[in-house]
């Protein structure tokens, strides 16, 4: 491709997962001699990656989708000024100037049939708008992982003409860990409700003999929800080594998840996971050291689970994709565009 790849992010750095995404796609395509730009509102790369970055400044926007809006509106004036056609523009944002979006999220409102009171809310459809406004306004489409996939073809039926092939994630490659022979359950994830933790603890608390640790959230963002009997250790922001090393099992039962990072982080590790139905990364386990339980499985289906997972031996790396692949999977959606 001739033209500049350009990456637009509003935070641009290894700082979150669809941040991570934007970051190591970038650095890929910059090893292979792609020519590849950032386009974002905060630069935290630290210098880190030897590509052209502009930062266009943050927004002091409250809401935000209206912050959205306006690193939208920001784009759409940088790309005003540069040479026509001179520019491939790669979104992983709500902006309405890309030629290609990879989408990163749940489709608004999935998962909320029962939360009826939330349409009330003049910000719901505002973040609905937004959605369809960026999805009916890029050339083509990604998804990250094929449940999502199914998702935006069920919600949004006018992306039949331009939703690609899933582009999951790669991982970079981890050292092993010895994996210890106490009977430790991991649960990891800032946002703990939509990741699942509540049931993650009825499972842990079914289990007597198991511990369980929470890395993501402080002991202040649990306030109330755990028991002075519960063997729980919150670690809070921690090493994702440090944690998987002290783990036999990650359980992630959630909710709502396009992808799940922290799936293949367990796997390339060897370590087994319990998820659920509803994450993207699901299809990734292999069958003899995971499994994705529906969220409406009884709490003795999970427990059972879980179990029998604890149980199962030490193994390689169960997870193999780097981020060259991803880049050459994206390079060749690029190519296939007119």
């Amino acid at each position: 491709m001739n033209r500049r790849i350009i990456q637009i992010v509003r935070r641009f750095g290894p700082v979150g997962g669809m941040e991570e995404y934007a970051w190591q796609l970038t650095c890929a395509l910059a090893k292979t001699g792609h020519p590849v730009e950032v386009l974002c509102e905060v630069d935290d790369s630290n210098g880190d990656l030897d590509v052209p970055v502009t930062a266009l400044g943050t927004s002091p926007r409250r809401h935000r989708w209206r912050k959205h809006l306006h690193f939208s509106s920001k784009v759409e004036k940088w790309v005003a000024r540069q040479r026509a056609n001179s520019c491939f523009l790669h979104s992983h944002e709500m902006v309405t100037h890309a030629d290609l979006c990879t989408f990163h999220s749940t489709p608004h409102g999935m998962g909320e049939n029962s939360a009826w009171w939330k349409r009330l809310d003049p910000t719901w459809h505002a973040n609905q708008w937004l959605e369809r406004r960026v999805l009916s306004t890029a050339r083509c489409v990604i998804p990250v992982s094929q449940l999502l996939h199914q998702q935006l073809t069920d919600r949004h039926p006018f992306l039949k003409g331009t939703l690609a092939s899933p582009v999951p994630p790669g991982i970079e490659s981890a050292p092993p860990v010895d994996r210890t022979l106490e009977p430790v359950l991991g649960f990891m994830g800032w946002e703990w409700e939509r990741k699942g933790l509540p049931l993650a603890l009825k499972i842990h608390r079914n289990l007597p003999h198991t511990q369980l640790l929470i890395a993501g959230p402080s002991q202040k963002h649990l306030n109330g929800l755990l028991h002075e009997t519960d063997r729980v250790e919150v670690m809070g922001r921690v090493d994702r080594d440090t944690f998987f090393s002290r783990i036999r099992l990650l359980i992630h039962p959630a909710r709502l998840e396009a992808y799940g990072m922290v799936i293949p982080e367990a796997l390339t590790r060897g370590l087994p996971v319990l998820t659920s139905t509803a994450t993207g990364a699901a299809e990734a386990i292999p069958r003899d050291h995971g499994q994705a339980l529906p969220l409406d499985a009884s709490l003795a289906t999970w427990i059972t689970a879980a179990e029998q997972l604890l149980n199962v031996e030490p193994s390689q790396p169960l997870f193999h994709r780097n981020w060259d692949e991803v880049a050459r999977e994206t390079v060749a959606i690029y190519q296939s565009m007119p």
